[in-house]
C-alpha cells in the first residue's frame, strides 16, 4: 500500500493502464527530478475510476506550472487523493498556485464553489506562499470532516455569501462579477436570511 521511491534521480513515469497498482495507497516520490512528463503518467493513476491514492508526496522535485495545471486536471474529478505535497517546486509561479487555489475553491461562481475539489485535506506549497496558503488552508479545512454535498455548501456560504471572503478569493483568482447576479430573485429572501444566519446581519447591510 506504500511506495517509496525517493532521491532515485527519477524524472517521469510510466503508467500501464492494464497492470497498474489497484491498492496503492500512498506514494513517496520526494527529491527525485520530476517534470511535467512525469505528472502526466501521475494523472494516470489519479483518473481511474478506481483510484485508491490518497496521499501524493512529491516535495523537491522539477514541478513547474504545466505540472500542476496536468495534476489539477486529473484532480477536479479524483475523490481518493486527501493530500497533494509539493513543497520545494520552484518552478511552480503565482499562475500555479491560484490553480491550486482554484481546485479547491474556484470563486468564479456559485456552480464552479460547488463543483470543486471536496476530497483534498492537505495541500502545503511552501514556507514562502503564506497568503495563498491561508486562503488554501481554508478551504481543505472545510473538506476536513464534510462529504462533498456539505463542504461544497460550507464553501459557498464561506466564501461566497461573505463579502470580506469573496473578495479576499476573487482578488486572487481574478473574478470581478458579482456573486448575486447568478441568483434567481426569487430565491433571494432565503439567501439573505442564510447569510444573517451564518455570517451575521450585518452582512446583508
Amino acid at each position: 500500500e506504500h511506495l517509496h521511491c525517493c532521491n532515485c534521480g527519477i524524472e517521469s513515469i510510466v503508467i500501464d493502464n492494464e497492470h497498474a497498482p489497484r491498492h496503492l495507497k500512498e506514494l513517496y516520490l520526494l527529491d527525485n527530478n520530476i517534470n511535467a512528463d512525469g505528472c502526466r503518467g501521475l494523472a494516470k493513476l489519479l483518473q481511474r475510476k478506481d483510484a485508491s491514492l490518497t496521499g501524493l508526496y512529491l516535495k523537491n522535485n522539477q514541478i513547474d506550472d504545466n505540472g500542476v495545471e496536468i495534476l489539477v486536471s486529473a484532480l477536479q474529478n479524483n475523490t481518493s487523493l486527501t493530500g497533494l505535497h509539493l513543497q520545494g517546486n520552484n518552478g511552480i509561479s503565482m499562475r500555479g498556485k491560484i490553480m491550486l487555489l482554484k481546485l479547491v475553491n474556484d470563486i468564479s461562481s456559485i456552480e464552479a464553489t460547488l463543483r470543486s475539489n471536496h476530497t483534498l485535506t492537505y495541500l502545503p506549497l511552501g514556507a514562502n506562499d503564506q497568503i495563498i496558503q491561508m486562503h488554501i488552508n481554508k478551504s481543505t479545512n472545510i473538506n476536513n470532516g464534510h462529504d462533498s454535498l456539505e463542504a461544497g455548501r460550507e464553501k459557498v456560504i464561506e466564501t461566497q455569501l461573505n463579502s470580506a471572503s469573496r473578495a479576499q478569493y476573487a482578488d486572487l483568482q481574478g473574478v470581478y462579477q458579482s456573486v448575486y447576479s447568478e441568483i434567481n430573485p426569487l430565491h433571494l429572501p432565503e439567501v439573505l436570511s442564510l447569510i444573517g444566519l451564518c455570517n451575521g446581519q450585518g452582512e446583508i447591510y
